[in-house]
């Protein structure tokens, strides 16, 4: 009998393993189609939130040309995501510690994505990825403005995406061609819109209904509204000092807000790495070399 008891305690600790390692983490593109939006700055706070609410968070800057993030938190990074394509280092040696303990990997800056992006590149990137992938519950790309094509390929390959706009027409604009970027190419998972900048709920709703209406009109897609974020002081002065405004100003009312969007994510599967037929890495992979490469 103890025997037996001790096989099944194998069995059951075998299942368990199997079952962990075929969780995946969750993965949100957050983009704009413009920048100076704010779309970096969102990226980084929504990271602490949630890494506050018990999980463990990656922001990815893909940004090849602009390495915002790390000048977001004040972190100096020795190594980015270019070393890491050019096979200069793995994916743990450009793995940095950012604020609340969010781990970080640094776009690079000054080259573009075009001179770098070759098929033996790409592949490396996507295998060290796949490392990450079942120890990290939460991936947030913070993709380069545009709608250049790897931009477009990171965000078709996540779970769900963010996409940050303000009222300002031409960014309206910008975010609605997205939109139709993705749709076009066949993504069919939650689209979320954030309005950044707005002077009061009131523009927000505004602003998200000329372009949910857009999408439904023309795209026959229906958006979903996340939320929104005032303008504020609190976050230029951030910027300034380095420092995400969720930790400078925690009870302050667009730190709460960014709380409230957090728990969305969440909340539906307890923030644990969901069990997935297709993973990131797996879809991205799909994207970049069965549907006629980068």
């Amino acid at each position: 009998m103890k025997d037996q008891a001790e096989r099944l305690r194998e069995l059951m600790r075998n299942k368990e393993k199997s079952r962990a390692a075929n969780k995946k983490a969750k993965v949100l593109a957050i983009t704009s189609g413009k920048g100076g939006v704010g779309k970096t700055n969102f990226a980084i706070n929504l990271a602490i939130s949630i890494k506050r609410l018990g999980h463990k968070v990656l922001v990815l800057d893909a940004d090849l040309g602009l390495a915002n993030v790390e000048i977001l938190t004040g972190t100096n990074a020795k190594y980015t995501i270019l070393d890491l394509i050019l096979g200069r280092k793995s994916i743990n040696e450009i793995i940095n510690t950012g604020p609340e303990e969010i781990k970080l990997i640094s776009g690079g800056s000054g080259l573009e994505e075009l001179s770098v992006m070759e098929d033996e590149n790409i592949i490396r990137l996507i295998e060290e990825l796949e490392r990450l992938e079942s120890s990290i519950d939460f991936i947030i790309i913070d993709t380069g403005a545009g709608i250049s094509n790897l931009v477009t390929k990171f965000v078709m390959a996540a779970d769900e995406v963010i996409i940050v706009t303000t009222p300002d027409p031409t960014s309206i604009m910008d975010a609605y061609t997205m939109i139709k970027t993705l749709i076009n190419n066949g993504y069919e998972s939650k689209l979320n819109v954030v309005t950044n900048m707005v002077n009061n709920k009131g523009e927000a709703i505004t602003t998200f209904n000329k372009l949910n209406m857009a999408a439904n009109n023309f795209l026959k897609t229906e958006l979903n509204f996340l939320g929104f974020l005032e303008r504020s002081n609190l976050v230029s002065r951030a910027v300034k000092e380095q420092i995400p405004f969720i930790l400078s100003n925690p009870r302050s009312t667009i730190s709460k807000r960014i709380n409230f969007m957090a728990l969305k994510f969440v909340e539906p599967n307890n923030g644990v790495k969901m069990d997935k037929k297709d993973s990131f890495t797996s879809k991205l992979k799909n994207l970049l070399f069965k549907r006629g490469g980068y």
